[in-house]
């Protein structure tokens, strides 16, 4: 009796483009290790509906009934299965010191949290946006959700990117109005909180901070292969993952992509590095990509089916919401307008005279009028 295959892991992503396994950083980390961790042993999907993952977010994992969301448990369950003799599966930081593991988390989130700001801003600001992220989003998306989905992912940065100083907030210059007094307290305090705003959105002010993150890690890898040393470690995989986001796409706004070529050479050279390293490895194979149809435009329960890790957030469920209301009105607005139709129809049928009924009605016209002359002539003769 041979023995039973074992179940492959399945990995949905968004879609990959200029030669990256995906548009978004955090998909390209979990592609980049699962190549080094579980080598021909899962298959990727590539997905534009993160309404299918059990957080509402991409990537997820499946493995037979399991499903995992977000690149930290993504990476403990592959850790988990490194654990087991009969998985194959490495554990990249293994061989790190409790106190080298600390620090790899310290850094984990100082990545998402600023070099993460850095690729939301390259990917959402005006400057490429409206000419590059939203067509590239809209090439890979159906009708309709081409027409709204990538405005709708722009919204859900939009408040990360604010807190960060990166955009602008709405209305944060109202207009003047020349008929008010400039001698009122508050109208000073406006006049300082838009020159505050202004100074936090200036380029001067991006480069800066551009600059000093990327120094920060020129300075821990101080010239080295990767972080710590020559082993290779999910913060390599998910710090290259940022920077190749900044890196090959073709920006209208290189900003981002010049100050690493230019300024810190070695952190292009460490992302490269970390490139190199998977590619060694042979390609996992991709599934057909999924087919959508009118269905998919009704949005899920929303309540969370599997009930793991995460819960939807107020953006999700607002969006979901309008998504139902929209299909609603969409449905509602056909009905009405073939029921108009039908009573249309029905009306004119209805007053639509026959032919026997038009020549009797003429008759009855012809014979009121004889009468009628009839009548006419007999009272001019009595007259007479």
């Amino acid at each position: 009796m041979s023995a039973a295959k074992p179940t492959t892991c399945t990995l949905h992503i968004w879609p990959s483009r200029w030669n990256l396994p995906s548009i978004d950083p955090t998909c390209v980390a979990a592609v980049f290790h699962l190549q080094l961790t579980i080598p021909g042993k899962f298959e990727v999907v590539e997905c534009t509906n993160p309404d299918v993952s059990p957080s509402g977010k991409l990537p997820f994992l499946t493995h037979g009934h399991a499903a995992v969301s977000s690149l930290p448990a993504i990476i403990s369950f592959v850790s988990s299965l490194a654990k087991t003799t009969t998985s194959g599966a490495r554990d990249l930081d293994a061989s790190l010191s409790a106190q080298q593991k600390a620090k790899k988390t310290a850094w984990y989130s100082h990545v998402e949290t600023n070099i993460g700001d850095l690729v939301a801003y390259s990917f959402y600001s005006d400057d490429n946006f409206w000419d590059f992220t939203s067509r590239t989003m809209a090439s890979m998306l159906p009708i309709p959700q081409c027409y709204y989905v990538p405005g709708r992912i722009r919204e859900m940065h939009r408040p990360r990117l604010e807190t960060a100083g990166l955009m602008k907030p709405p209305g944060s210059e109202p207009e003047k109005d020349p008929s008010a007094k400039r001698s009122n307290k508050e109208d000073d305090k406006d006049k300082y909180a838009r020159a505050f705003e202004q100074d936090r959105v200036s380029p001067l002010r991006l480069l800066r901070r551009t600059k000093a993150s990327f120094a920060l890690y020129a300075n821990l890898l101080n010239r080295q292969k990767f972080f710590f040393g020559d082993q290779l470690t999910t913060l390599d995989i998910y710090f290259a993952s940022h920077i190749l986001l900044l890196l090959d796409p073709p920006f209208p706004n290189t900003m981002m992509g010049s100050i690493l070529e230019e300024s810190y050479p070695t952190l292009v050279e460490h992302a490269r590095n970390v490139q190199a390293e998977v590619s060694q490895i042979p390609q996992y194979p991709i599934a057909p990509a999924q087919k959508y149809s009118l269905l998919s435009l009704i949005p899920r329960p929303l309540s969370n089916p599997v009930g793991k890790e995460s819960q939807l957030d107020k953006t999700d469920l607002r969006f979901r919401r309008m998504r139902l209301a929209w299909f609603a009105l969409a449905v509602g607005g056909v009905a009405c307008y073939i029921v108009q139709l039908m009573l249309t129809v029905n009306i004119r049928v209805e007053w639509k005279p026959q032919r026997g009924q038009e020549n009797g009605a003429d008759q009855d016209n012809e014979t009121v009028v004889a009468d009628e002359e009839g009548n006419d002539d007999g009272v001019q003769d009595g007259n007479e």
